[in-house]
């Protein structure tokens, strides 16, 4: 198949590495070296790496080689001669040390044993895309294999991924004759280097028996079709309106005058939507979009007021400080309190005065990777909706960087660079709602229809057709879909200290993450609220796997087989529809050549009506003789419709003729006239 495939992964699902050498980014995710240079990259991972995972060798949550935050300044104005696309995302936030560095598509495993007796402890909670990744490189690598003479070559964006994870040249330039399977495989980790960037490892260089059958067991057939495919790796913690501008980019850089198919995890999903919205003939194969938030965000409060712990606990890889700076999650939040819903409640008055306590509450548990075992009801309260676009709100409230535990490590000159930053993500994020999701506040509070209000400038209203959309979501896993929330009970100490804005060492608000009602989902994303809005016809996929492996193999706990059908079933209904639409303009350039032909030999007839001649400046000329034949015909219709007339009132008489008597008529005629069956009966002959 010559149509492209393109893999979005989501959030944190690309590496992050400092980099300690000149990049000319040029737009592109991967960094590029200078022309001709034969240094090597020196990168040192920040995300993901085991010994950060678990905190080997011990180091504070805001050690620097943790650190994965993006810097609170700007460029204000673009510069001259900036593409027009590109100057909307102004002001543009910096970009900071930190680069992509590929795409964390491998799976931990450990080998705890030898022999017959090895045991494997899958760490399941982590977004790795190994087995996808796997998958659409074989595609890769098998077209370019057909298409070159069987050398094995693949898309320039591989080249530059490979590059970037192994720190050479790439493993597929030139007259490379490698194994398919030393194609799949990476470079070990540089932190300890024994996690091997691969599908399946061991701690030993050689696999034990039961390794090699573990391995054996996870082979899967190969691709049903070859085609070329690329990876799309960037820095999930920028805007998403950049990132949208900059997927769509690179879609038609790596296969311009090409239409692409998509296939997206996640925010992915979010990014492939907003494309297809704006550039719909771009993706008019379509995109398959797995586990998207498309409208569920409120469980992400969590992870910016007490921040991002590990699926290991060990250490929180992601402080509030660092979520404060960056800027794609801004847009997962609802913009209007009819559509939060009751998803986020104030459970205060169940505990004060000594309440009965019969809600369950535990203050500030982290539920992060946590999955539900049994589904768990609402929990009444007051609602507790604040504006989430306003920076103001959040620091009334003492969330994240504006609670008091933040006094003595942030000056006020730092508060303020944090209110101006969210000011203007913020409003970006909203605004980009409000673009492509089609969301209004205005609407939403007057009882308007959710998803309903018409969009402007958009694509669609002049008639593009939106490109086949597939979402698939999971529906089997309890996912807590609800906050609760309630004033601090007793402070946690009696210390008379107070930070250095005299405030209270403890923040004056609890919350609750995981003993509110839990729904149908993926263990992160509600499954309700999994899909695109109403006004985008799309298919619903039913997938019965956790958020972190809806992109591996069955056998691992994945749904990727099912995700690949959906893949095969989308654009094979593309080719099959493309055929037929080149059937049909093949046959209509035949019918126009037809057409010009008979014009151009046709002769007007000398007797036409004296409506249908022409203008003494057009006779003789092309135009003439076709616009004489159209008069010429339009005269046949008019003469044509006075005889029907003439017939009709000779069969059932004059039609201003009233009454069933018509003069003149005999009785058969006139009983065939009342008869509604004979009428028909007579227009049919």
């Amino acid at each position: 198949i010559d149509v492209p495939l393109v893999f979005v992964p989501g959030m944190k699902g690309t590496h992050l590495a400092f980099d300690d050498i000149h990049t000319q980014n040029h737009g592109s995710s991967i960094p590029i070296l200078p022309s001709g240079s034969k240094k090597k990259r020196k990168k040192k991972r920040a995300w993901l790496t085991l010994s950060h995972l678990l905190n080997f060798p011990p180091r504070p949550d805001d050690d620097p080689m943790r650190d994965l935050s993006l810097p609170l300044t700007y460029d204000h104005e673009p510069p001259p001669g900036t593409d027009p696309k590109l100057a909307e995302h102004y002001p543009r936030q910096h970009r900071g040390k930190l680069v992509p560095d590929g795409i964390v598509d491998h799976i931990i495993e450990v080998n705890l044993g030898d022999g017959e007796n090895v045991n494997y402890l899958d760490l399941n909670f982590l977004p790795f895309y190994g087995h996808c990744t796997k998958a659409i490189r074989e595609m890769d690598i098998a077209y370019h294999k057909i298409k070159h003479d069987g050398l094995l070559e693949s898309t320039d964006t591989f080249q530059l991924q490979d590059e970037s994870d192994n720190g050479s040249t790439s493993k597929y330039d030139g007259d490379a004759t490698i194994d398919a399977s030393d194609a799949n495989r990476g470079v070990f980790d540089r932190i300890g280097s024994f996690v091997e960037r691969t599908s399946f490892w061991d701690f030993s260089n050689e696999k034990t028996g039961s390794a090699t059958e573990q391995e054996s067991n996870q082979q899967h057939s190969s691709p049903k079709y070859c085609r070329p495919t690329a990876i799309f790796s960037y820095d999930w913690r920028r805007p998403l309106p950049e990132l949208c501008t900059e997927l769509h980019n690179f879609c038609e850089e790596t296969f311009p005058n090409q239409p692409v198919q998509i296939v997206a995890h996640s925010l992915g999903g979010l990014m492939t939507f907003a494309a297809m919205r704006h550039h719909p003939k771009k993706y008019a194969p379509g995109a398959v979009v797995v586990g998207v938030p498309f409208e569920t965000g409120i469980q992400y409060l969590q992870d910016l007021h007490k921040g991002y712990y590990t699926e290991l606990d060990r250490c929180r890889q992601f402080t509030p400080g660092a979520q404060f700076t960056m800027s794609s999650h801004w847009g997962f939040f609802p913009i209007s309190k009819k559509r939060l819903q009751d998803r986020f409640v104030d459970v205060t008055e169940h505990f004060e005065n000594g309440g009965d306590h019969e809600i369950k509450f535990d203050s500030d548990k982290s539920g992060i990777g946590k999955i539900g075992t049994e589904f768990q009801p609402a929990v009444k309260g007051a609602s507790a909706y604040f504006d989430f676009y306003d920076p103001d709100a959040w620091e009334e409230l003492q969330l994240g960087v504006f609670g008091p535990e933040f006094d003595d490590k942030l000056c006020d000159k730092q508060r303020e660079a944090y209110k101006e930053h969210m000011s203007i993500q913020m409003a970006a994020a909203k605004a980009w709602r409000k673009r492509v999701l089609g969301e209004d506040e205005e609407i939403d509070n007057n009882d308007g229809i959710l998803n309903q209000i018409p969009i402007l400038f958009d694509p669609l209203a002049r008639g593009d057709a939106f490109p086949p959309l597939v979402a698939c979501a999971t529906n089997t896993i309890p996912t807590v879909n609800q906050i609760l929330r309630r004033k601090r009970q007793t402070p946690k100490s009696t210390s008379t200290i107070s930070t250095r804005k005299g405030r209270n060492p403890w923040n004056d608000w609890e919350y609750d993450y995981i003993n509110g009602r839990s729904v149908p989902g993926d263990g992160r994303i509600d499954f309700d609220k999994a899909f695109p809005p109403e006004f985008v016809p799309h298919k619903v996929v039913a997938l019965d796997s956790a958020h972190a492996k809806q992109m591996c193999w069955e056998d691992s706990g994945g749904s990727w087989g099912t995700i690949s059908n959906e893949v095969i079933l989308q654009i094979e209904c593309f080719i099959q529809s493309k055929d037929v639409i080149s059937v049909l303009e093949s046959d209509r350039e035949i019918a126009v050549k037809e057409f010009e032909r008979f014009t151009t030999n046709m002769t007007v007839p000398s007797q036409i009506d004296s409506d249908a001649m022409i203008s003494p400046e057009l006779q003789g000329t092309k135009k003439g003789r076709k616009r004489a034949i159209v008069k010429s015909l339009v005269s046949r219709a008019k003469r044509a419709r006075d005889r029907l007339r003439q017939r009709y009132t000779t069969a059932f008489g004059s039609p201003s003729t009233s009454g069933n008597n018509a003069p003149g008529l005999d009785v058969a005629t006139q009983q065939r006239r009342i008869s509604a069956r004979g009428r028909k009966s007579f227009f049919r002959r």
